[in-house]
């Protein structure tokens, strides 16, 4: 495994350098209170919040894990002006707190993605209920090229040597932005570094015009439906061979890049014409929480990346940090102080 001091190094030259992320946003809302009754209206605990924290979801998870190392994530998605309360402009204020720039577009028609969690604290935290709103439709083409004008604006001004693309299908991923952005990943030869959803991945893929510039994410379960897609695949991808064979499924398709996250098995990169590389860590004991672990993944995968590693050093490096992120609860960020002392174990 990769050393201390090899790390540090690594994150160190990372450090301050700029990152185009773009995708779905949402708000992560946690409203909490200690219930001591129930409701006369009907039979449900009344909550009297005492404690209300927001945190950017979704893309703007994986951009606060950027930020929390040090590295300067611009952030471009959709948020909406369809409602009273006016969560785009809450959300836009949480990224500018944790050192997010965003560049968010506003669609009047439709509701900003939000994931409220109301919960009641006696001696334990248990979820009450969560609130979601949220529109899923595509935007409309004056969204579109209101979007890619931002995209084109701030890669002028600020010549990022990554792009982050994170699909979480809400909209903001459509055909005419990825093709932009697969566009610009070649004309400048910008590495994408990319999470989407298998259908997305398998409708878009022959816009990829750069594929040894483009690292594709997906986790075992989301590499396997690809597979299936693609090829018919009938397994489970559950040992070293059926998860080789997912990626040579793929990459015979689009010749990308791709790394496998498989949870407690670690991950595997498979470089077009080099042999696989598994990481396989020490098995985490005390796993509270899988939620976010994909998003530190890729934001310890990019600034390892630009701090001069090669692609198996990354690899180490984001699956350790991973191994932080599991045991914690929430989308919680790995800061590099909490993963060194991890690695030093």
């Amino acid at each position: 495994m990769i050393s201390q001091e090899r790390t540090m190094e690594i994150l160190s030259e990372a450090e301050g350098k700029p990152v185009l992320a773009l995708g779905d946003v949402m708000l992560d809302a946690y409203l909490t209170g200690k219930v001591s009754r129930f409701s006369q209206e009907a039979p449900v605990p009344v909550v009297p919040v005492d404690d209300e924290k927001f945190f950017p979801g979704g893309a703007g998870n994986a951009a606060a894990c950027m930020a929390e190392i040090g590295l300067s994530p611009h952030l471009f998605s959709v948020v909406g002006g369809n409602g009273r309360i006016q969560y785009g402009q809450i959300l836009t204020e949480e990224c500018e707190k944790i050192g997010i720039i965003p560049h968010f577009v506003s669609d009047p028609e439709r509701k900003t993605t939000l994931k409220m969690r109301i919960a009641a604290v006696n001696t334990t935290k248990q979820n009450v209920v969560r609130v979601d709103m949220e529109d899923t439709f595509p935007l409309n083409s004056a969204k579109e090229r209101e979007a890619i004008g931002q995209i084109n604006a701030s890669l002028a001004e600020i010549n990022p040597l990554v792009l982050s693309l994170h699909d979480y299908k809400k909209g903001f991923l459509t055909e005419n932005i990825f093709s932009a952005v697969a566009g610009l990943s070649a004309e400048k030869q910008i590495p994408i570094f990319a999470d989407l959803k298998q259908d997305t991945f398998v409708k878009f893929r022959r816009l990829i015009q750069a594929p040894d510039l483009f690292y594709l994410k997906p986790n075992r379960s989301e590499s396997v439906e690809t597979a299936k897609l693609l090829d018919g695949f009938d397994k489970d991808g559950s040992n070293d061979e059926e998860i080789t064979e997912v990626a040579r499924i793929i990459q015979k398709e689009v010749s990308v890049q791709i790394i496998i996250t498989r949870g407690g098995k670690g991950a595997a990169l498979f470089e077009v014409g080099k042999d696989p590389y598994f990481v396989r860590p020490e098995e985490v004991e005390d796993q509270f929480d899988v939620a976010g672990a994909g998003d530190t993944v890729e934001a310890f995968l990019i600034a390892a990346y630009l701090g001069g590693a090669t692609m198996q050093e990354a690899l180490e490096i984001a699956v350790a940090a991973s191994q932080v992120a599991i045991r914690k609860f929430g989308t919680s960020v790995v800061s590099e102080q909490e993963l060194l002392k991890w690695i030093s174990k």
